[in-house]
């Protein structure tokens, strides 16, 4: 899907002949503090290195992946985010079939599609209570097929539901029959490692777990995620992916990123009530908006008339603000869009226009 994904602050700022930088944007769904302190004078202290190609196979950051997580370099590969191997994946892997539950993220879905692999998508899930169901026809879908390959994002975007890893892991030794990838880039605004990641566990050989670097340090830009798993699981992927896929910059900023553990908790302590905050704000200004908060730091907002979700983005679209129209995730039924949390000053003005909106269809 190259376009549809949330954090169009570029295409917008043309639209509107504005810079980036006016643009407010909720739909991306990363950290609201921005980048950790310290980063840019990291990445000023390596810009000699670019006269220079980039490690072949990021060795220093897989290095550093595995001092903090554990186990192997080997046992990491390093892409241009986790969107490299979601479209590797399918092919890579020879799948039959791609396992989607939904609603989720839809490259999950379109990697399937575009490798030409059988698609079984279950569900859709309608919200809380949902996990056995879930689990339940999780294991049914991974007995499928000659080579079933099971998508779970944990916590899942869009509706921030959160499995507990233990039970993932359950799963993957359950069927082992089945590839399990676990797309974890939202884990860490949850909780930290131990409480809310497999990578705090002992993976099973067919349990491959997906991290990125944008989302929890504010970093989309530099395109930089992980797969994690068994090196025989890996292999395939290592054999497709492409040379040089990550940038010199991007390699020394994931090393320099995997130590700010501080600033992840800072993430983790700021969103709950500053999410709260909004919320009770949105739902005075904006009674036509229902906010369905799941585990993570964005909410998914169900769109009661007489507002359209596709009338409400393009409304806030007009006053520079984005948001996430849902209508492009399979499963999802009705109207719906996603906001994520910016800073206090930013969510107040997020307020603003829409209790602007709501007094263009009053009464």
């Amino acid at each position: 899907m190259l376009h549809g994904h949330g954090g169009d602050v570029h295409g917008l700022a043309r639209e509107l002949g504005r810079s980036p930088g006016e643009i407010l944007d909720f739909s991306g769904n990363i950290s609201p503090l921005g980048p950790p302190e310290g980063l840019r004078e990291a990445l000023f202290a390596c810009y000699p290195e670019v006269r220079f190609l980039p490690e072949v196979d990021s060795r220093s950051l897989r290095e550093a992946l595995a001092a903090r997580y554990g186990g192997d370099p080997e046992g990491y590969l390093v892409g241009a985010g986790t969107t490299e191997w979601i479209h590797l994946l399918p092919a890579a892997l020879r799948a039959d079939p791609v396992v989607v539950p939904l609603p989720t993220y839809a490259d999950y879905a379109d990697a399937a599609r575009q490798a030409g692999r059988p698609l079984r998508m279950i569900g859709p899930w309608p919200g809380p209570g949902e996990e056995e169901a879930l689990a339940a026809a999780l294991s049914a879908a991974a007995e499928e097929g000659d080579r079933p390959l099971c998508f779970v994002c944990n916590p899942n975007n869009p509706t921030g539901r959160f499995l507990d890893p233990d039970a993932l892991r359950a799963l993957a030794e359950g069927h082992p029959r089945a590839a399990w990838v676990v797309d974890e880039s939202y884990a860490p605004f949850v909780g930290p490692d131990a409480a809310t990641s497999l990578l705090a566990r002992e993976l099973p050989g067919n349990l491959l777990v997906l991290r990125s670097f944008s989302k929890i340090y504010g970093v989309p830009g530099l395109r930089i995620g992980f797969a994690a798993g068994a090196p025989a699981l890996l292999a395939p992927l290592r054999a497709a992916a492409r040379p040089w896929s990550v940038d010199r910059l991007a390699q020394v900023a994931g090393v320099f990123l995997l130590g700010a553990t501080g600033y992840e908790e800072r993430v983790r302590g700021y969103w709950p009530p500053e999410r709260d905050r909004l919320l009770a704000a949105i739902a005075e200004a904006a009674p036509f908006l229902r906010p369905r908060p799941g585990a993570a730091h964005f909410t998914l907002c169900e769109v009661r008339p007489p507002w359209t979700a596709r009338e409400l983005t393009g409304a806030l679209r007009r006053r520079g603000i984005l948001v996430r129209d849902c209508g492009n995730f399979e499963g999802l039924r009705g109207e719906w869009v996603r906001i994520s949390l910016r800073t206090p000053r930013e969510n107040a003005a997020l307020v603003r226009c829409l209790r602007e909106i709501a007094g263009e269809r009053s009464g």
